[in-house]
């Protein structure tokens, strides 16, 4: 049985990777039907003369609503990494520069030695190759949005069909009441770390902008995407920014005095101000995020990591309603106590 179990998790692994072209544009075009959805749900409490807003209204401007968010993503990004390659030989002489101030204080004296030390560092092409991981991503989109399309058309059938799939009402409810939990656990998670996550952006802004940190609003857009990755999105969103200032300032003032608040807005953020809103959370153990993080990052990449924390809560809540695998959905739990 147990070999039977483990080499079907072998098999499912290698098609998740053979697969990923086909698989991860859908997962990602069901958390967007599914956050169409949830944002039609949040739109129905608003009534126009004593009357809800029809659904076909409510979805249409969810869509739009994405649509112009995406846009705007999309346009402030390519808009910033335009302004990088132009100003990436300024910051390639400012880091040669410092660099050859700290190698003086190993024994490296002349420039050239710097220079050789750098020689495969080039900001540019660093740009280009980023702008190009870019392209690629938002060439997927089209996938996406044709699976996003086709799911909002087929979900007036979901109830018909989970009806025939499970005869026994007992087994349909329970199926019913899983499927609930989990867009129920999967909203609050979202909400709530977009919220956090924006407050933390725009805190970030205001000390980048302070300090005249060149592309203040493409980074405060990255530390509010890093936001979602666990654990290491947060400082990932402090490191950015601080090499920019590295490089673009000739003192190191600004890169010290970005690196500071950055990481003090950071810690208070995540580690003080989210468990305080969230409380006990999603009931996830830290070791098994960290784990699901590194697995979902080697399978799907960046990507991934983004759906590490709604997969892994997707799993835990499955197997805590199966007898079979209630233990798995125990450790999984930070404190070994399940929700009903």
């Amino acid at each position: 049985m147990y070999a039977s179990a483990a080499g079907l998790t072998v098999l499912v692994a290698y098609l998740m990777v053979v697969g990923e072209p086909i698989l991860l544009p859908f997962v990602i075009a069901v958390f967007v039907w599914h956050l169409i959805n949830a944002l039609s749900a949040l739109s129905g409490r608003i009534s126009l003369g004593g009357h809800a807003l029809p659904r076909w209204l409510r979805i249409g401007g969810a869509i739009a609503l994405l649509l112009l968010t995406s846009w705007l993503i999309a346009r402030l990004v390519f808009a910033n990494v335009g302004q990088v390659m132009a100003a990436g030989p300024v910051y390639e002489q400012n880091l040669l520069r410092l660099a050859n101030r700290g190698g003086s204080w190993f024994g490296y004296d002349e420039l050239e030695d710097i220079r050789a030390l750098l020689g495969g560092l080039n900001v540019t092409a660093l740009i280009r190759n980023l702008t190009l991981g870019l392209t690629g991503v938002l060439g997927s989109v089209g996938t996406v949005a044709i699976y996003t399309v086709f799911l909002l058309l087929e979900q007036h059938h979901f109830d018909a069909k989970l009806t025939a799939l499970f005869p026994d009402a007992e087994r349909e409810a329970l199926v019913r009441r899983i499927l609930r939990r989990i867009g129920t656990e999967i909203q609050t998670y979202v909400w709530l770390k977009t919220a956090i996550s924006a407050v933390t952006a725009a805190a970030c802004y205001v000390v980048m902008k302070a300090v005249g940190l060149d592309l203040a609003e493409f980074w405060a857009l990255l530390i509010f995407a890093l936001n979602f990755i666990p654990y290491i999105g947060s400082w990932l969103g402090v490191i950015f920014p601080a090499f920019l200032a590295l490089v673009q300032f000739d003192s190191l003032t600004p890169f010290i005095v970005t690196t500071a608040i950055l990481a003090l807005i950071q810690f208070t953020g995540g580690s003080i101000i989210e468990p305080r809103i969230m409380g006990t959370g999603l009931n996830v153990s830290p070791v098994f995020m960290l784990l699901s993080l590194a697995l979902w990052g080697t399978i799907w990449g960046v990507v991934g990591m983004f759906l590490a924390v709604p997969i892994m809560v997707v799993i835990m809540i499955v197997c805590s309603h199966i007898n079979a695998t209630r233990p798995i959905a125990i450790v999984m739990s930070a404190d070994g106590v399940l929700r009903s």
